[in-house]
Parts: structure tokens; sequence; C-alpha cells
């Protein structure tokens, strides 16, 4: 005979367990005060406005202070790239290298104003940021995203970071589980431009199926999709390409409509804000990010 006591016990037991398995690593995940200091060195040949520098500069001491406090994961693509040159001579070939270091952490908010100086020389700018701030540190398993960027060459869609001004940008995109995914394009520190979901979607999501691949920004694999071309009116420009990813649902921020042949849009502030947000409610959400460079070509004499 069963004492149903005992059985009423042991399932308390296995009730605590599974409370305690839970509980744990979200228990675990830290959150502290963190502060870093990054140098980042702009010379003559370099062509970067000092704008873009003095962000990257903020950027790169915030990951400085989170690998200090939480650690790091470093990793290496390097892609091949051919850009028109536009001086009669054809393609010139060369190597993009992007080297992210991962830090183990997500930037929550700034306690104190960033802090930045710069100084010349020997022919050189040196910026020098210095932050503090609250940082989550990363300890449960994110999902493992596929995610490509893609130009338009002859009709050909290829890997790329570096585009001629004018390139059409694409995306392939592939997830372990079904879920939903939004695309941003930030420029600089003023405008971040919500490229998915499409304006069709007017639930502020877009779903993506497990396993499938998705090609974002192509009429021939999606007839509601719009399509980008990525433009400057300087000799360089470095733009940066954010996926979200989450299992959960999300809506996409609230921006607004701009010109009829332009995305929807936001400043990089309120963006920045709504994405902060959306991470402190859901723990399963993947933010990566790409850099992209657009180059004007010189013109033909």
């Amino acid at each position: 005979m069963i004492n149903r006591s005992s059985c009423l016990r042991g399932l308390a037991s296995v009730l605590l367990c599974l409370v305690g398995a839970i509980a744990g690593p979200l228990s675990a995940q830290r959150t502290a005060s963190v502060h870093g200091v990054y140098t980042y060195v702009v010379s003559d040949d370099d062509n970067v406005t000092l704008k873009d520098a003095k962000h990257r500069c903020v950027e790169l001491a915030k990951a400085a202070a989170i690998k200090e406090r939480f650690g790091e994961l470093v990793t290496s693509d390097v892609i091949e790239s051919n850009v028109e040159t536009g001086d009669g001579r054809g393609h010139s070939s060369f190597f993009w290298e992007n080297t992210s270091a991962m830090a183990k952490g997500d930037w929550l908010a700034d306690e104190r104003p960033p802090k930045v100086e710069v100084t010349y020389s020997e022919g050189k700018l040196y910026f020098r940021a210095e932050v503090w701030g609250k940082a989550r540190e990363i300890v449960q398993g994110r999902a493992d995203l596929t995610w490509k960027v893609l130009k338009e060459n002859n009709g050909k869609h290829i890997e790329s970071v570096a585009f001629n001004s004018g390139d059409r940008l694409l995306v392939n995109f592939r997830s372990p589980a079904d879920g939903y995914v939004a695309v941003y394009l930030i420029v600089g520190d003023d405008e971040a431009f919500c490229l998915l979901p499409y304006p069709k979607d007017a639930d502020g999501r877009f779903h993506v199926v497990a396993g499938r691949d998705y090609l974002f920004f192509d009429k021939e694999a999606d007839t509601a999709a719009k399509q980008y071309r990525l433009t400057t009116d300087r000799q360089r420009e470095d733009n940066q390409i954010v996926v979200i990813y989450s299992p959960n649902p999300f809506t996409k921020c609230n921006d607004v409509s701009a010109e009829a042949h332009r995305p929807h849009t936001l400043n990089t502030h309120d963006f920045q804000k709504w994405l902060l947000k959306c991470q402190r409610i859901d723990k399963d959400m993947v933010v990566e990010k790409k850099w992209v460079r657009i180059h004007t070509p010189a013109q033909k004499k």
C-alpha cells in the first residue's frame, strides 16, 4: 500500500529540486558596477570622423570594463571583398578583418556620463574614453544564431561588410528555434533605422521558424519585403547592423514614419533605451552587431 503523505513529501522534494535548478542560474547572473578606460588611436590614413572615433572609443571602453569584470571571448572573421575603385582600374581586392571582442556581459546603464579626452601627437589623434556603469554578467545559454551581411554585385549576393555607396543591403538569417527577429541600422549617434519588421507587419513583429533560411530585404524571397541601399555623402562612413532575436514575442520600438523611400526611424538614444528595457525583461534575448563600411568611389577622370 502506498503512503500518501510520503508521496506528497517526495513530490515536494522534486518540486524544490526543480525550482532550485531553475533559480540557480538566474541567481548566478551577477550585476555589478564597472569602470573601464580605452585609448583609440586614429592616424592620418584612417579617414575616420571625430564623431565616429569618439563613439568607437566609448563603446570599446564599455567592452573593456565588462571584460575586466566578467571575462571575454574573442572571435575573428576575415571576409574577402571586392570594391569598385572608380579610377578606371577595375576592382581592388582586399581583406576586411572584422575582429570582435565579445564581452561576457551586457552594459545596462551609465552611472556617470562618459569622459572623452583627445590629444594629438606625431601625426595621430589619441581618444581616451573613461566610462562608469552597471553591467550584467551573461551566464545562461543563448541561441546560436547564423546570420550574414550580404551585398548585391552583378546580380549575385556576396557576403561582405564593405559597400560602395548605392549597393543593395541584404541579410541572410537562420535561428535554431522558432522566435522573433528585428534588424536595425545605426548611423552614428543620431539615427536608428528599423529595417525589420517590414511596414506590412502591423503587430510590429517578424516571426521566424527554426532551421529555415531567410533572406531579408529581397522581394524575390518575400514579395512584402522592403529593399534597401546603403549610401553616404562622405568618402567613407561606418554604420552598424544590429540583429535582435528572442524565442519570446517582442514588439519593435516606437519609431516614426520617414520619407516614402526610407525606413521608419528614431534617434539612437531612444533606440538604446528601448533595447535596454527589452534585455532587462527578456533574459533570452540575443543582440548581435556587425560594422559595415560604406565607400564613395573616386570619380573617373
